[in-house]
């Protein structure tokens, strides 16, 4: 026969059971609540990754920005450069021929041993430069000359098959002259003649580079002296 259970019994079972319910409620909240934290980490290094990327990417930033700054300020120096000098270059020309109305008692003086003619004014060489005299079987005529009146920008000989620019006559009024490296009859400048410069090659006159013959031409004066030995 079973025994009946007192009211106090049965109310001291319930809290029993209630007591042990919340315990382990609380157990699985707790237990959920570190799951929770335990993911604060994850989110606290994914932000310091973060914070990295972008400090590495205004790293590479700030690397590419002085890199192209000191390769293009070399180049613009570089650029200012070549610029100088092209400028330069047309100044330093014009100076190497000097302006003969500045001196007085000017002579010629050309050398067929050195091939070279001279300008001077007393004993004073102003200008001096590399020159083709005769050929041995056409020589340059050697002796005292003066600068004549004659003088051209152009001309061409049928006989011998060449021409040259800027002649000024030195003897026979025509004849002997100093004028630039041999052209062909349309003025262009035979090029293995050009490479003779400096050697024996003319037929009796005295050559030089056009841009010299130019200047002479336009230059020096008639009736002074020209010696030849």
């Amino acid at each position: 026969m079973r025994q009946k259970r007192s009211p106090i019994t049965l109310i001291i079972i319930v809290v029993v059971f209630l007591l042990v319910g919340g315990y382990a409620t609380y157990q699985v909240l707790g237990k959920t609540g570190a799951g929770k934290e335990a993911g604060k980490p994850t989110v606290t290094v994914a932000k310091k990754t973060s914070t990295e990327d972008k400090e590495v990417s205004s790293s590479v930033a700030s690397t590419t920005s002085v890199e192209v700054t000191q390769e293009e300020t070399p180049l613009t120096e570089q650029v200012a450069d070549t610029a100088s000098v092209a400028t330069d270059a047309p100044r330093q020309e014009e100076s190497f021929y000097p302006d003969l109305a500045q001196y007085n008692d000017l002579s010629i003086k050309v050398s067929i041993a050195e091939q070279k003619m001279s300008i001077l004014s007393g004993n004073q060489v102003i200008f001096s430069t590399t020159v083709s005299t005769g050929a041995p079987e056409s020589p340059t005529p050697t002796g005292q000359f003066i600068i004549e009146p004659e003088r051209g920008d152009f001309f061409f000989n049928e006989a011998s098959g060449e021409g040259a620019y800027y002649w000024v006559s030195f003897k026979d009024h025509g004849l002997y002259l100093f004028h630039s490296l041999p052209t062909d009859r349309y003025g262009n400048e035979i090029p293995e003649e050009a490479a003779r410069l400096g050697m024996p090659s003319s037929h009796g006159c005295v050559r030089m580079p056009r841009e010299t013959a130019k200047w002479f031409y336009e230059n020096i004066p008639s009736a002074i002296p020209v010696q030849i030995n």
